[in-house]
């Protein structure tokens, strides 16, 4: 009996000098603090102790919203109202106003902690920009015990008529975030910036873009840029670095930039080096080091004459590689000047922006041309790149003989513009960035990745890349033998491959539906595609094989109408702009734009009748008839209230009403001959064997011509021009870069 009272006894004096939770035995001191930012004013209790958070300064260090406490949990408040209350705290903690609310999460945008922020901040008296302050006399207007009631406009509306003006919900969760613990893994991520300038960049100037990437949540604008000189500088919404006051001296600016979204928020460095010389260029094959940099000024006669040589930048932080002085004190205004990239090594061969783990040196030439005057005036950094390679080749192939052609050609190469003129021209050529801008390259040079493999070509001092520039006319290929354009999608037919009816985006140049056709393929060539989106459908039709007829209401999925059969007609197009066709009526007809028909009669010998009928949805209408004063018609085509007749070696030109047609001209300055493909902008094009001529028709009665080119194809029926492409039977073409690939004839 004994040692069980003994036992007992033991075990009762052990529960009372161990994990109980006696508030009276001796425990240690913890120091926290209150922080949105350091906060000072608010009221709390921790077991029999009750205090301020306030200034402590010990040892020389000076610390805001402090507390002091033994036992947990910790009740705080403004003086009737609470706040909320922690249960488990360690020494050194810092308490935010999420620590108090159980439904936090990471969330920035719950209510609940943006209430309590709104609070402390609006009622903060602003005498100290490190620290909030809440004084007793702001306390005593408070007469609120709770604010889990309150939304955050009946929030507002009471810290009103305390007389103080609320903060924004956007304001309170920008500064909390900005002095909240940063643990959380859906914060943004900002890659370190650095950049050399001239002293010479005015106001507006561009100076570069940060890499930045949202993370998990939405970006809070706007971001925070910080330290000495931040005053010369405007960070947007997009990441673009931008001057707003001018430098008078050569100086280093170290500045942090912080993005912040819901989660959290990252800060970065962002140093900036302001040199006393001219504007600074960039060589950006990928990102060209140690390479030699030659500034030519290009004479009247086509000769160049060298002007100064330098090496771009090849140490210091990513960004800076391939930096080199543009020499704008040698430049005058209104004269052509050519910088020459050579040899160095390519550290991003991959325009990434990032440094390759290898880097690949550089055997080939990277030239940039443009007017003193431009790169003077220029707001972006200036970068010599393979595009800007490829505009000078297009040039230099022309001799320089003509460099009002430079905006001609800078049209083919990009797609939208860079500069704030929304004009595409050689300026933009100067400003092209291959890190960030690739998805603004004209569509034939990212058909078949023609840039990468121009880039690759040049790095590699392979000199047939100018080959492969002015051939990047194709803006997309199909297996097809019969291609038409209507509305927004592309419609093919495979009838020697696949045997197939596909429809294409037009943009994306993704399949949208299709069908295999029955009995197809076939052994020859002999079928066209004519598409009416008035009565959605598609005929496929041949004079020697089976025809097709299609519904294609539903694009993803076509239906055939009815079985294959043996169709008279044979037409090529859509029906708004039809090219020709043949059957026991009609042995030919064009059109583009407008209803009509025309019917060539064979007067054995004479001057050919021409038949006009008027054509709706499903019907033709006998018009009138005319003679075309010729014997022997290639092709005609009608463009507004005139109709263009080709034959006998020149073309006639008919005026049209709705009851006849007169001869206005006869157009025989040149031998005309070959098949009309269509009239776009007052362009006529006229094909023969592989030479496409075109006439300028803007006065519609006297044509000139403009230029004659070689072309990869030739003429079958289903070639056509539509809007800036030709289509041929497995290819669509741009037209303005199928121009400029080809030196005229």
């Amino acid at each position: 009996m004994q040692k069980l009272i003994s036992f007992t006894f033991i075990l009762l004096f052990l529960h009372a000098c161990g994990g109980g939770a006696s508030q009276h035995e001796p425990r240690e001191e913890k120091t926290l603090y209150f922080v949105d930012a350091p906060t000072n004013g608010i009221d709390y209790a921790c077991g029999e102790r009750k205090g301020v958070t306030k200034t402590y300064t010990q040892n020389g260090i000076t610390k805001h919203g402090l507390l002091k406490c033994i036992y947990s949990p910790i009740t705080f408040s403004l003086g009737t109202l609470t706040l909320g209350s922690i249960d488990n705290i360690v020494h050194e903690q810092t308490i935010y106003p999420q620590s108090l609310v159980n439904s936090f999460n990471g969330n920035f945008n719950n209510e609940e902690v943006l209430k309590i922020a709104i609070l402390l901040q609006s009622l903060d008296d602003k005498s100290n920009p490190d620290h909030i302050n809440i004084p007793q006399s702001t306390k005593d207007k408070i007469n609120l015990t709770s604010l889990k009631e309150l939304s955050i406009e009946q929030l507002n509306e009471a810290i009103i008529k305390m007389g103080f003006t609320p903060v924004s919900k956007d304001e309170a969760r920008i500064h909390l975030i900005l002095n909240s613990e940063n643990v959380q893994s859906g914060k943004p991520k900002v890659e370190p910036f650095e950049e050399e300038i001239s002293n010479e960049l005015t106001v507006g100037s561009y100076i570069g873009e940060l890499t930045i990437d949202k993370g998990d949540g939405t970006l809070i604008y706007p971001f925070l840029l910080e330290g000495e000189g931040k005053e010369h500088f405007l960070l947007n919404n997009k990441g673009k670095l931008i001057v707003t006051k001018s430098f008078t001296t050569a100086e280093t600016f170290n500045l942090k930039v912080t993005v912040s979204n819901e989660f959290g928020y990252t800060t970065v460095p962002l140093n900036i080096h302001v040199k006393n010389s001219g504007k600074i260029g960039k060589a950006q094959m990928g990102r060209l080091k140690g390479a030699t940099v030659k500034l030519f000024k290009l004479n009247s006669d086509g000769t160049q004459e060298l002007l100064a040589t330098e090496t771009t930048k090849s140490k210091g932080n990513f960004n800076l590689i391939g930096n080199f002085d543009l020499h704008t004190e040698l430049l005058e205004d209104h004269s052509f000047y050519v910088y020459e990239i050579s040899d160095g090594i390519d550290i991003d061969s991959d325009d990434n922006g990032k440094e390759d783990p290898k880097s690949t040196i550089n055997h080939g030439k990277l030239h940039l041309i443009s007017k003193g005057i431009w790169i003077k005036n220029a707001n972006y950094k200036i970068r010599v790149t393979p595009l800007s390679e490829m505009l000078y080749s297009y040039l230099k192939r022309d001799e320089f003989n003509d460099l009002e052609k430079l905006k001609t050609y800078s049209q083919i190469l990009l797609k939208e513009s860079l500069d704030q003129d929304r004009e595409i021209d050689a300026r933009d050529i100067m400003l092209f960035n291959p890190v960030k801008d690739k998805e603004l390259l004209y569509p034939t040079l990212t058909y078949n990745n023609s840039y990468s493999n121009i880039t690759q070509q040049i790095r590699n001092g392979n000199s047939n890349y100018k080959n492969t520039i002015f051939n990047a006319y194709i803006v997309e290929s199909f297996q097809a033998n019969a291609i038409e354009i209507v509305g927004s999608s592309i419609y093919t037919i495979d009838m020697l491959g696949s045997g197939e009816f596909n429809i294409y985006d037009l943009e994306t140049k993704a399949k949208i539906g299709g069908v295999k056709l029955p009995n197809a393929p076939f052994d020859e060539d002999t079928h066209v595609l004519y598409v009416n989106l008035l009565l959605s459908e598609a005929r496929i039709s041949s004079l020697s094989e089976w025809s097709y007829e299609l519904f294609i209401n539903n694009q993803s999925k076509p239906v055939l109408d009815g079985e294959p059969s043996m169709k008279e007609a044979l037409i090529s197009g859509n029906f708004s702009r039809t090219t020709l066709g043949k059957s026991s009526i009609s042995t030919f007809f064009g059109q583009d734009k407008k209803t009509h028909l025309y019917n060539l009669i064979d007067n054995e010998g004479e001057t050919q009748t021409i038949r006009f009928f008027y054509v709706d949805k499903l019907n033709s209408f006998y018009q009138f008839e005319f003679d075309s004063q010729l014997k022997n018609i290639e092709s005609l085509w009608v463009n507004g209230n005139y109709l263009y007749v080709i034959g006998d070696h020149k073309m006639h030109i008919f005026k049209e009403t709705n009851s006849e047609a007169t001869l206005s001209k006869v157009y025989d300055k040149h031998i005309v001959s070959g098949d009309i493909l269509g009239i776009e902008n007052n362009i006529l094009y006229v094909l023969k064997e592989k030479l496409l001529t075109l006439y300028d028709i803007g006065s519609a009665l006297n044509p000139k011509i403009i230029e004659t080119i070689t072309v990869p194809f030739t003429y079958k029926l289903g070639i056509k021009t539509h809007n800036k492409y030709i289509v041929t039977d497995s290819q669509i073409l741009d037209i303005n870069a199928l121009r400029a690939s080809k030196i005229a004839k």
